[in-house]
C-alpha cells in the first residue's frame, strides 16, 4: 500500500470513529444527570429548544453528520471497486446529511416532560417542525440501515475479514435488527395513539449498536477498501 493511500485511509477511520462517537447522545444524557425518563422518551428530546441540553445535542448530530459526509469524500476512489462499495458510500452520506438536517429542525420542546408540549405537538408550527425533524430524521434512518446492509454484503464477498471484519459484521447485523425493531415499535405505538410512551429502551440499543458499527466500518472493512489503488489520491 502506498503511503497516500495508507494516510487517506488513517482519516477514513479515525473520521468514522469520531462520528460514531459524537452520534451517541446516550453520552450526553448521561453526562446530564439521565434528565429523560429512559424507558418513554426519544434521545431527540435533548435537542429539544427548551432543553439545558439542546445546544449540545445539536452540536453532536451537526458534527456527526458532516464527519460521515467528510469520510465519504476520502474514500471516493473506493467506489471503483463495486456497485456495494458504491452504494455503502452513498448511503453514508444519506445518513450523514439526513443527521445534519434534523439538527436545523429541533423539536421547540420535549414532549415527554410536558402534557401542554405533547398537546401542541399537532397544531401549527409546532406540527410542521415535528413533520420535517420526522422526515430528515427517517432520511438519516434509510441511510443508516442501508449503510449496514452494504457493509454485510461487503464483508460477505470479501470473505469477512477476519476478526475484526467479523466483528464489524456482528455489529453491523445487531444494528440492522434494532433499527428494524425500532421502527416496528414506533409505528404500533402510533397505531395506538399513544405518543406520550415511545420505545426509549430500544432507541438507545439500537443508537449504541450504530455507534459501534460506525466506529468498526472502516478496520472491518478495510481487507475490502485497501488492495491497489484504492484509497489513493484521486487525480
Amino acid at each position: 500500500m502506498v503511503d497516500g493511500g495508507l494516510a487517506r485511509y488513517r482519516w477514513i477511520q479515525g473520521l468514522m470513529v469520531a462520528a460514531g462517537v459524537l452520534y451517541c447522545s446516550l453520552l450526553l444524557e448521561l453526562a446530564a444527570g439521565r434528565p429523560l425518563n429512559i424507558h418513554t422518551s426519544m434521545l431527540s428530546d435533548l435537542a429539544a429548544l427548551d432543553q439545558p441540553t439542546s445546544l449540545y445535542a445539536r452540536g453532536m448530530d451537526l458534527t456527526s453528520g458532516i464527519l460521515l459526509v467528510l469520510a465519504v469524500v476520502l474514500a471516493r476512489p473506493a467506489a471503483r471497486l463495486g456497485r456495494d462499495v458504491a452504494a455503502l458510500l452513498i448511503s453514508t452520506a444519506l445518513f450523514g446529511v439526513g443527521t445534519m438536517l434534523s439538527v436545523f429542525l429541533p423539536l421547540d420542546c420535549a414532549p415527554s416532560l410536558s402534557q401542554a408540549c405533547l398537546d401542541s405537538e399537532g397544531s401549527g408550527r409546532a406540527g410542521m417542525a415535528l413533520f420535517l425533524h420526522a422526515t430528515f430524521s427517517t432520511v438519516a434512518g434509510v441511510g443508516c440501515v442501508a449503510m449496514a446492509v452494504f457493509v454485510l454484503l461487503i464483508l460477505r464477498r470479501t470473505g469477512w475479514g477476519g476478526p475484526v471484519g467479523r466483528t464489524a459484521a456482528v455489529l453491523a447485523g445487531a444494528a440492522l435488527v434494532s433499527q428494524i425493531w425500532l421502527t416496528v415499535a414506533i409505528g404500533i405505538q402510533e397505531l395506538k395513539g399513544d405518543d406520550a410512551h415511545q420505545p426509549g429502551i430500544i432507541q438507545r440499543a439500537s443508537v449504541v449498536l450504530v455507534c459501534l458499527m460506525m466506529a468498526t466500518v472502516a478496520p472491518g472493512l478495510k481487507q475490502a477498501l485497501t488492495p491497489a489503488e484504492s484509497l489513493q489520491p484521486v487525480g
